[in-house]
């Protein structure tokens, strides 16, 4: 039986965690897969907020209200983003001209990672040398604004198309990589049928005569039972919400 590659995008790993059984008794599919496992739980219990993988937006500039700046909105993701004008409140596609001149700045939807590429007209710009990133916001430099427009019609290598390529959370620090390490060796334990940390789906179990109740499914109160992955999820997720609060304004 063919089993599929992982999917999603693996964590960076520490490897000072792991011991010599994940070196001599795991091959290495088994090793991509759990590390893979590991890294997709990580990112669902610390609320998406940190790794996952890249999203590229395609920017383009629409005037959404008569009484509304024109700014831009993003093809992958039209929500409505909510901005003040002479202390008045618009829920409108971009941040308007008050952000400075709208054709040399895109805001991007937070939290902004890293920027991993930028194409214009299917070429990729370089960064310091096209533009710079401060913080969220893509700054072209030189002459040459951003294009206000583009054929969503279109695939980002071709002409008349403009694309943002980037990180939409958190980059994985030395702590996470340590974490992701240790969770993908119980999950090949677990995997392999020996000695696993993890908790397993039941109501109750009895060892040495003491009965331990625990809750069915997968992590429900948002940790593992493993206190460097848990102290880890803690920092970024303390209350183990299952997103970051978001407001929605219709």
């Amino acid at each position: 039986m063919t089993v599929p590659a992982p999917s999603g995008c693996p964590w960076p790993i520490d490897s000072s965690c792991f011991t010599d059984e994940w070196v001599t008794d795991y091959d290495d599919p088994l090793k991509e897969r759990c590390i893979a496992l590991a890294s997709s739980t990580l990112h669902r219990l610390t609320a998406q907020r940190v790794g996952g993988c890249l999203k590229t937006i395609r920017p383009c500039n629409a005037r959404c209200l008569d009484r509304i700046y024109p700014g831009y909105h993003f093809a992958a993701n039209d929500t409505w983003r909510p901005f003040t004008i002479n202390g008045f409140w618009f829920n409108a596609c971009g941040c308007g001209d008050t952000c400075g001149d709208r054709h040399y700045r895109i805001d991007l939807p937070t939290p902004v990672g890293s920027v991993d590429q930028v194409k214009v007209d299917g070429t990729v710009l370089t960064e310091g040398t096209d533009y710079w990133v401060d913080g969220a916001t893509v700054i072209r430099i030189g002459d040459t604004p951003w294009p206000v427009t583009q054929d969503l019609n279109l695939p980002d290598t071709e002409v008349g198309t403009f694309s943002i390529t980037y990180l939409n959370s958190y980059p994985v620090d030395g702590q996470g990589a340590y974490a992701c390490a240790r969770l993908a060796v119980e999950y090949a334990r677990a995997c392999t049928g020996g000695k696993c940390a993890l908790p397993e789906t039941v109501v109750s179990i009895v060892r040495q005569g003491v009965t331990y109740d625990l809750p069915s499914g997968s992590f429900p109160h948002g940790e593992t039972g493993l206190r460097e992955v848990d102290a880890f999820i803690a920092i970024w997720n303390p209350q183990h919400r299952m997103m970051e609060g978001r407001v929605w304004s219709p």
